[in-house]
């Protein structure tokens, strides 16, 4: 907690002067600390050597009441947040494999106050989205596609109907962890998607909520175990 609390107050320190009022009671500087702080810390991976490497690019997105409010800010306090999540990456002694870049996008889905944090890991050699420290526009519809899973920045597309998710080789999407059960959960496409516990030890969670059966939407956090993967809808 102590970290957490030295990571909150560097930000609220760096956010501060005229675009401070900007946030008003609506989304505040130690929200944003929090989820960046845990994104970072939830999506490291061990490699050789035994060295954690951290995501160096994070796209920070809210409501798009929040977004147009921030926006006179936005290329100011993206810089701020970098610096922030940079420094909390030095102080866990994480590798970055990459440029660290951090973004703000509006998101449809997303209730004024509320933010979300995703993240990848990207060679130094592979770009990131456009304006790594500016605004990003509401995107256009996207061209239908099929659903896939974003997993430690990998991309899993989902081409079946059925989806079995365990540490069994028989899983279709297999999870390497101890704390998955060998069939842990299924995800099931159709007119929408859901995704079913199957008796897990661990349980199946959704967007921080313990699950037996739920809805899937776009942007979805699904938590099996020790692993963390995120589900985009077609």
């Amino acid at each position: 907690m102590a970290m957490l609390d030295r990571f909150e107050r560097r930000l609220e320190n760096l956010i501060s002067g005229g675009f401070a009022r900007a946030f008003k009671a609506e989304l505040v500087p130690a929200e944003i600390a929090a989820e960046l702080r845990r994104e970072c810390d939830d999506t490291v991976v061990v490699r050789g050597q035994g060295r954690s490497v951290a995501a160096n690019d994070y796209v920070v997105q809210m409501a798009p009441e929040d977004f147009t409010r921030l926006a006179p800010y936005a290329t100011e306090l993206a810089t701020q947040l970098n610096d922030a999540v940079r420094a909390h990456v030095n102080e866990q002694r994480y590798l970055l494999v990459g440029p660290l870049a951090v973004r703000l996008e509006a998101a449809e889905d997303l209730a004024v106050g509320v933010c979300r944090v995703r993240s990848v890991t990207l060679p130094a050699n592979q770009p990131s989205g456009p304006s790594p420290q500016g605004p990003q526009s509401p995107q256009s519809p996207r061209q239908a596609s099929a659903p896939w899973l974003e997993m430690n920045g990998t991309r899993i597309p989902l081409s079946t109907r059925q989806i079995i998710l365990g540490r069994s080789p028989d899983a279709d999407v297999r999870l390497h962890d101890p704390g998955v059960s060998s069939r842990h959960a299924v995800i099931r496409l159709g007119r929408s998607a859901t995704i079913q516990d199957l008796d897990s030890t661990n349980g199946t969670f959704v967007d921080g909520r313990r699950v037996r059966n739920a809805d899937l939407h776009d942007g979805a956090v699904i938590v099996l175990g020790g692993v963390r993967v995120t589900f985009h809808g077609a």
